[in-house]
This record gives structure tokens, sequence and C-alpha cells, in this order.
């Protein structure tokens, strides 16, 4: 019983370093960019995409058709979610001991490859 409530103990103290961790990281801006910049997507530690900015001098000087354009929003869009995922393993890999429980391995940006 005693190893039970050790255990109970440490997880309580657990949950509480990472909601501390987790309530520091709530205003976090995150920001990826494809095309060399050309577009920029910016986000929250959430992966929420708060914005998408396309620069329009650049894009005025080249011609993007449609396709390539939408691909870069993608790019980068997915760039501001691998910044938040990097943050967020950063920051709670310290308190769970850099272990990730299997079920959560997707969150964070780590996939097994299932052939896909």
């Amino acid at each position: 019983m005693q190893n039970l409530a050790a255990l109970l103990m440490q997880m309580e103290r657990i949950e509480s370093e990472v909601s501390s961790r987790l309530t520091g990281l709530k205003n976090r801006v995150v920001q990826g960019e494809a095309g060399d910049g050309l577009v920029k997507a910016t986000g929250d530690i959430w992966f929420n995409i708060r914005s998408i900015h396309i620069d329009r001098d650049r894009l005025s000087q080249k011609t993007y058709d449609l396709g390539t354009l939408e691909t870069l929003i993608v790019e980068a869009v997915n760039a501001a979610i691998k910044e938040a995922r990097t943050i967020l393993r950063t920051e709670l890999g310290g308190v769970i001991g850099a272990q990730v429980p299997p079920e959560f391995a997707n969150f964070f940006g780590r996939t097994e490859d299932n052939g896909h």
C-alpha cells in the first residue's frame, strides 16, 4: 500500500507540474513559413492556426499557380504545427521523464511507420 500511496503522490506532482507548464504556454505563438517566407502561418501551442500571411510584394514579382500556393500554405501550417509539437515535447518531456505514453505519441509528432 505504501508504494501505491507514493505512486499517487508522484502522479499528483506530475499533474500539477504539467498543468503549470501548460498554463505558462497558453499565450505562446508559433510560426511556420514556406517558399522562403512567401507564406507564413501563425498559430498557438494547441495547433490552432490564427492567421495566414502571404507576402503580396513577393507574390506579385513571380507568377504562382494556385496549386503551388496551396502547397506552400500547407507547408507553412505544418511547420507551425511542428514547432508547437517541439515546444510541447521540450516543456513536458522533462516533467514526465521524456517518456511519452504510446497513446500520445502522435500528438507529439512521433508516428510509427505503418506503410503510410
